[in-house]
Formats: C-alpha cells, sequence, structure tokens
C-alpha cells in the first residue's frame, strides 16, 4: 500500500517561518499598490479603474516573468509540459484574485488595512474549498483557529459598520479567489517543479492582463506616450511596481510554491492571517493607519488563530516521542 510521507515539526516550523516571510511582503503590497493606482488615476485619468489595474498588474507579473530566469534560473531549467499545464490552470484562479484585489484598493473608500483585512478572509474559504473539492476535513484546532482568525480579521479595524462598498465585495470575491489558489497550489505543487510553476503562472497571468486590457473600453487608447511617459516618470509608480514585482512576487511566490506544501491548505490559511497585521503595521508607519485597541485584538485574535492550529487537535508522533 502506498503511504505519503508526513513532514517534520522541524519542516514544518521552516514552512511556517517562510510562509510568514512571504505574509510581510504581501502585507506591503496594500500600500504599494494603493500608491501605484493613484499614481495611474494621475496620469491616466480618474475612470480608467479595471483598465488601470490591469495595467499596474501586467507591468507588475511581466517584470516578475522577465526577472525570474535572472534571479532563479532553476524556475526555467525544470520548465516542462506539466508546469504549463498547471500553471495555465492556477494562472485563472491568481489572476482573478488579483485583479478583484487591486480593483477594490482603486477605489477610494477602500484604505490599504481594510482591503488587508477583507482579503485575509481566504481562511473561511480555502478549509471550505479544501473541503469540498480534496476532501481533507480540517482538525479541531484549525476550525477553532477559524473562528479566532475571522474574529481578528473582521475586527481588527474596528467594528463593522454599515453596508460594504463595491471595492470591499470585490475584495471579497478576491478572498475566495485566493482561497482556490491556495487548494490548487497544495496539489500542484506535488505534480510538478514548484520553481517552474510559479514561472508559467507568471507568464499566463501576463498575458490575462493584456488582454483584460484590450477588451477594456478605452483600455488601450489611453496608452498614449505622453500619459505613459508621465507613469513612468512618476517615482510612486515605479518603486511601487518594481517592488511589487521583485519581493511580493518573484521572491514571495516561489517562497509559498516550495513551502506551502509542507504545511495543509487549511493550515497554511491560517498562517496567511498574519498577512493583514503586517499591512497594518506598515501602513502606521507610512502615516496610512492608526494604532487603536482594536488593532491590538486582531492582531491578538490571529495570534490565537496560529496557536490553536499548532497545538489543538495534533496527533501525537508514533513511537512517544513529543
Amino acid at each position: 500500500m502506498e503511504t505519503t510521507s508526513v513532514p517534520s515539526l522541524r519542516t514544518r516550523r521552516i514552512a511556517t517561518l517562510a510562509l510568514t516571510s512571504v505574509c510581510v511582503f504581501w502585507g506591503a503590497t496594500f500600500l504599494l499598490m494603493k500608491l501605484g493606482t493613484r499614481a495611474i488615476s494621475d496620469a491616466m485619468g480618474p475612470n480608467w479603474k479595471v483598465a488601470g489595474g490591469a495595467f499596474f498588474l501586467f507591468v507588475r507579473f511581466a517584470l516578475a516573468s522577465a526577472l525570474m530566469p535572472l534571479l532563479i534560473p532553476a524556475s526555467v531549467k525544470r520548465l516542462s509540459a506539466s508546469a504549463w499545464k498547471y500553471g495555465f490552470g492556477i494562472s485563472l484562479v491568481f489572476s482573478a484574485g488579483f485583479m478583484l484585489q487591486i480593483f477594490g484598493l482603486s477605489q477610494e473608500d477602500l484604505p490599504p488595512g481594510q482591503s488587508a483585512f477583507l482579503t485575509s478572509l481566504y481562511v473561511v474559504s480555502t478549509p471550505i474549498l479544501s473541503a469540498l473539492l480534496l476532501r481533507k476535513a480540517p482538525s479541531a484546532g484549525v476550525l477553532l483557529g477559524l473562528v479566532f482568525a475571522t474574529l481578528g480579521a473582521a475586527f481588527i479595524a474596528g467594528p463593522p459598520e454599515g453596508g460594504l462598498s463595491v471595492g470591499a465585495w470585490a475584495t471579497i470575491g478576491c478572498a475566495v479567489a485566493f482561497g482556490g489558489h491556495i487548494v490548487m497550489t497544495d496539489s500542484y505543487t506535488r505534480k510538478t517543479d514548484p520553481l517552474a510553476l510559479t514561472f508559467t503562472m507568471l507568464v499566463f497571468s501576463t498575458l490575462w492582463m493584456g488582454l483584460i486590457m484590450a477588451a477594456t473600453p478605452q483600455g488601450l487608447s489611453r496608452l498614449q506616450p505622453d500619459s505613459l511617459a508621465a507613469l513612468f516618470g512618476d517615482g510612486r509608480f515605479i518603486v511601487s511596481v518594481t517592488l511589487c514585482a521583485v519581493l511580493a512576487t518573484v521572491i514571495a511566490l516561489s517562497v509559498l510554491n516550495r513551502w506551502q506544501k509542507e504545511l495543509s491548505p487549511s493550515r497554511a490559511a491560517i498562517v496567511y492571517t498574519s498577512e493583514p497585521v503586517f499591512a497594518a503595521l506598515i501602513s502606521i508607519l507610512f502615516g496610512e493607519e492608526h494604532f487603536t485597541g482594536w488593532l491590538f485584538f486582531g492582531a491578538a485574535m490571529i495570534l490565537l488563530a496560529n496557536l490553536s492550529a499548532e497545538f489543538i487537535g495534533r496527533k501525537a508522533p508514533q513511537g512517544g516521542a513529543p
């Protein structure tokens, strides 16, 4: 009978630390993408939100695709038919999630912190999708962690007030898409090389962003020399798209695709709930957010979520070793 090896405790700890570093990079992107979309709006006009978001992601993914062979040569050397096959599939939900996220961030009534908190709701969608698609029931500790994580994500910016805006609903849709991405990553990185999968996913995602721009009214007509010169002369755009491409895309996704498979999808989703905490801290550092008691409460709930998933409901290792 075929058996599946279980990662050691040390491997799981390294994976947890690696995915936490990914959360730091991703937490910074909320502020970076907000600054980038503001620069695009100034250069291209305020009524170019869908195409503008697609343009930012097109440049980000194209730059990341070009840098991967230089920074991580193994991503190209290990290319295979399966890497292209699975990269095509995973790029669909990956691109949809980022398109919804950046569209939400382009709305003036959705600050980076709130976007991060709403995005973190994929901690709820991931185990549901995992249970439906992969038939992997989460442990009692993970289920309890989901409760803590949901409370933390919901209240870290303060008690929810009023109805949700278009940008907020788009970001919730992004959270569902990212939940699907986590589940697919867990499956696909076991079937093909993780680094090659990252490269093909970025190549296809660049293509999808270009098609979205082409299909959007005035999506390509505003790409005039004067507008492009103004945009690429704006330091906010250059810094934000470069850091998003290098740190939050090439490095972060390579780390994710290498180490996420060492954890269950639900456990990985719990680790990712630290992302809004880092996003809030970075926003505070740059004057976009202010520290509140609710921020402390939300961060504490997310810490409890991680501890719950790590220590509650775990099976004792064989042989009696602690």
